[in-house]
């Protein structure tokens, strides 16, 4: 990027990461060791490097999401995110807003680098690896895809042999996968990793009139919506049967469209679930008019979905959902929950609290998925006759009682 603004006075570029102290130690600091005499051209309480061509560049961060707001407006010839996969989509979208010229015979550029996981493994792999565009206005020709391996450093291999030695000792599978063979068919720090596809994806069947359905379902109008239609068999598997997710849409828009899912289905007939556990925030009246207030749960009975608040404890509704993987208790009907595939196995953990995990990622179905499980999942225990309730019930129960009994004293200690 230096040789880019070198060669084209008065442009801007802009260095981001997640982080100052990440962005200071692996740009500012090196920068000067090698240019000392550039520390004369930095601003640092602007974090701006002006070039004697009337050139900038910034260093910038972008910690908590909303943080990349503050580049909004501003143009920037070049941009260049290191880690990119440490960034959402939306920040992504965000920063490409600001990449543009008003320079003559400059084209605004891009670049990124990055490793496989993190919050934004599945967006990045999707455009760059997969090379799946959503809309008109993703197109191939805009994304170029450079593969470079830990053998492809020439200076790191020559400078230390021995770091391959490093990576290869590192115990986790996945990471080491991923950092030794750029591996993006595998998922570093991730949450559900007793996630097995061919386990799980099933082909679909017709639903017996006497299995139970239920529905769960997360809220959002820019973000998307996620509900799910799912049915209990004899053995207490849940068969997780079609999915409605879509964003940038209106609460009755939602209504409508997860009403006629519903009564589309052709795996039940249209038969419509006995209860569907909400997003608990579905509850919080918007003012709509002056004299006038309304709750998306409003909206949705409205359209005739009558809505049950769902209990919003969130690690034992991911105890739930492990217990269920773990034992082989819930399916998903192939091909009718793309996006549940999709997100669901990728997700990464929450590294300042293990137990969740990190919600800056796609969570919008896992979500929905966890208000659901918390309260039709029934775990199974060696004195499962003593024990009633929803999920979250029995955890606890079990967990008051300081009983070793069943499935959950493995997933709880």
């Amino acid at each position: 990027m230096l040789t880019m603004l070198m060669e084209h006075p008065g442009t801007t570029g802009l260095i981001i990461r997640r982080t100052f102290k990440q962005l200071d130690g692996n740009h500012v600091r090196p920068l000067f060791r090698q240019f000392p005499e550039m520390r004369n051209w930095y601003n640092k309480s602007e974090n701006v490097l002006y070039l004697p061509n009337n050139s900038q560049l910034m260093f910038g961060h972008s910690e908590h999401e909303d943080d990349v707001f503050q580049y909004q407006g501003q143009e920037f010839d070049y941009i260049f995110v290191e880690e990119v996969t440490q960034f959402t989509e939306f920040q992504w979208q965000m920063l490409s807003t600001s990449n543009r010229t008003s320079k003559p015979g400059v084209k605004p550029v891009m670049w990124a680098t990055g490793n496989p996981g993190g919050v934004g493994h599945l967006w990045v792999k999707r455009l760059w690896v997969d090379k799946i565009y959503e809309n008109e206005v993703e197109e191939a020709e805009d994304y170029a895809y450079i593969p470079a391996k830990v053998y492809d450093n020439p200076a790191l291999m020559d400078a230390d042999p021995a770091y391959i030695k490093i990576l290869k000792s590192i115990k986790d599978e996945h990471l080491r996968r991923a950092y030794l063979d750029g591996d993006w068919d595998i998922y570093p720090g991730q949450y559900f990793s007793m996630w097995q596809h061919n386990e799980i994806v099933k082909p679909s069947f017709e639903i017996p009139v006497d299995w139970p359905l239920y529905g769960a379902l997360d809220y959002g109008e820019v973000a998307p919506a996620s509900f799910g239609l799912y049915a209990i068999d004899y053995d207490g598997i849940v068969w997780r049967i079609l999915e409605y997710y879509q964003g940038e849409r209106t609460g009755s828009e939602h209504a409508r469209e997860v009403r006629r899912r519903i009564e589309s289905c052709p795996f039940t007939g249209g038969r419509p679930p006995t209860l569907i556990y909400a997003d608990p925030s579905m509850w919080t009246k918007r003012r709509l008019h002056e004299r006038y207030t309304k709750s998306p749960a409003d909206v949705f009975q409205e359209e005739g979905l009558y809505l049950t608040r769902a209990n919003n404890d969130r690690i034992n509704g991911w105890r739930a959902c492990k217990d269920a993987l773990v034992h082989g208790s819930f399916k998903v009907f192939d091909g009718w929950n793309d996006h549940f595939v999709r997100t669901v196995p990728a997700l990464p953990r929450d590294e300042k609290n293990i137990e969740d995990l990190n919600t800056d990622a796609e969570d919008h179905a896992a979500d929905e998925w966890r208000y659901g499980m918390i309260h039709f999942y029934r775990p199974m225990a060696k004195d499962a006759d003593e024990l009633y309730g929803n999920g979250k019930e029995i955890l606890d129960d079990l967990d008051d009682d300081g009983r070793s009994v069943g499935r959950y004293h493995v997933i709880m200690n």
